[in-house]
């Protein structure tokens, strides 16, 4: 890397701090909450117009869900291609109450941007967008840039692996980049090379057509919460694994460098006081990256108001999620789930279905990336072999085929999903750099031995 382009961008970088902010702003303000139509096309046009001021060659691809983005600054002289990926949908914004600012009013507190959307995804995709400005105000553009900034991400991204398949030739690419999540809690960056898959399901019990009067009916009507909390129950057997057959068929295990990679992770602390010293590390992450789990994440039935209400509920009803990991076919997972909850009285339907996905720790693309973050963080990254959370990176590494890696650029603590959401200024201000420092790395890489690594 020329460290004069490099001093020059990151002093640009510098000059368009107050102009990220701003266009952050802007795109908090836009309540696009997944799968409110509305909203989620005004963001889609807003992000357009930031795209379109950064130099980019600008389409919305339209489609039966919300719009995706697609933006270019071609490759000179057949350099490499870099593709970077992000959503501007968000989640709902509940409990409304425990926000002390209002979700979709951008406020500045405490050296940190806050609504909900900050940190997960706009402020870190808005980095990718603000460091080609700063290139192509300073010493242009050196590679090949592609962005896909889709609208789902937050329901499955249901639509985004069909997207992906029929423009294969437009995101044609030697490495695939997001910037999603959080880097370590102890502040280290992190470079991630593959997540878990999701499955999430609905079971539901019905029961009579009303709610029941417990006294005059109970023992006789069917009683569909007990019968629904037992057949979850059944799930596991008593040693925590799950007991649904055939869950753990083709199971790939870690190798024996991402196993020593997850041993020298620092230990994770979600308590705030001392971090355990007893390294049960190995173990933890482990669990967190290369073993499958399975949670109940909502509960619903009957009467929750304040008193008394005695009642049989009509119907019972649970959300199940499933992380999945290298090899499970979430579909198949599915299907082994519905017949075993079947048996047991239970309807099934599948919501949402994102396979697993990896890049192998030894791919070359890693290396630019790596040297990237030591210039603009003064930090040299930790390598993670898994994310424990779920992205639709399945559509860079299976119908895209080529590596893909994870860059978070926010903090742990950017409450995403949560209320208070944010993402620190200088977070953001790193992140420009990041990429930028992305982008010259990949420069000095020569066309055939970018296409070589890849595969």
């Amino acid at each position: 890397m020329n460290q004069d382009d490099l001093k020059s961008v990151f002093c640009r970088v510098d000059g368009l701090q107050e102009q990220v902010v701003e266009s952050l702003s802007r795109l908090v303000e836009i309540p696009s909450i997944a799968g409110h139509a509305e909203a989620c096309r005004t963001a889609a046009s807003a992000v357009a117009d930031l795209c379109k001021d950064a130099g980019f060659r600008v389409e919305v691809w339209e489609g039966p869900g919300a719009p995706a983005l697609f933006a270019e600054i071609p490759a000179p002289d057949n350099s490499p291609t870099v593709l970077f990926y992000g959503h501007y949908d968000v989640q709902p914004v509940e409990p409304l109450d425990a926000w002390v600012t209002p979700p979709f009013e951008p406020t500045i507190r405490d050296g940190a941007l806050f609504g909900r959307g900050a940190g997960d995804n706009k402020g870190q995709f808005l980095c990718h967008i603000a460091a080609l400005k700063a290139l192509q105000d300073t010493v242009g553009c050196p590679i090949g840039v592609k962005l896909l900034i889709e609208g789902e991400e937050e329901i499955g991204s249901p639509h985004l692996e069909d997207l992906v398949a029929s423009n294969l030739d437009r995101l044609s690419c030697d490495v695939a980049i997001t910037a999603d999540g959080p880097h370590h809690a102890d502040g280290h960056p992190l470079i991630i090379f593959g997540v878990r898959g999701l499955l999430f399901m609905d079971a539901t019990i019905s029961g009579a057509p009303r709610d029941l009067h417990s006294g005059s009916n109970g023992g006789v009507a069917p009683a569909p919460t007990h019968e629904l909390v037992a057949a979850l129950a059944a799930m596991w057997n008593k040693d925590g694994s799950v007991a649904v057959p055939h869950f753990y068929d083709n199971i790939v295990r870690p190798t024996f460098t991402e196993h020593r990679l997850a041993e020298q992770l620092p230990y994770p602390n979600w308590t705030g006081g001392e971090t355990s010293a007893d390294r049960t590390a190995p173990s933890l992450w482990n669990r967190l990256m290369f073993e499958p789990n399975l949670n109940i994440a909502g509960l619903n039935s009957g009467y929750n108001g304040a008193g008394v209400k005695t009642v049989i509920p009509r119907r019972a009803q649970a959300k199940i999620d499933v992380r999945l990991v290298a090899n499970q076919d979430p579909n198949k997972v599915y299907v082994s789930f519905r017949r075993f909850l079947e048996q047991r009285g239970v309807e099934v339907s599948l919501l949402a279905a994102v396979p697993p996905s990896r890049t192998p720790i030894d791919t070359p693309l890693a290396a630019p990336v790596q040297r990237a973050i030591e210039a603009s963080w003064n930090h040299t990254p930790l390598l993670q072999p898994r994310l424990g959370g779920t992205t639709p990176d399945f559509v860079f590494t299976r119908t895209l085929g080529v590596p893909s890696l994870l860059v978070p650029y926010a903090p742990a603590d950017m409450h995403h999903h949560a209320p208070n959401e944010r993402i620190p200024l200088e977070s953001l201000y790193r992140g420009v750099r990041t990429t930028a420092a992305i982008c010259l790395e990949f420069s000095r890489l020569a066309p055939q031995s970018a296409r070589t690594a890849k595969r």
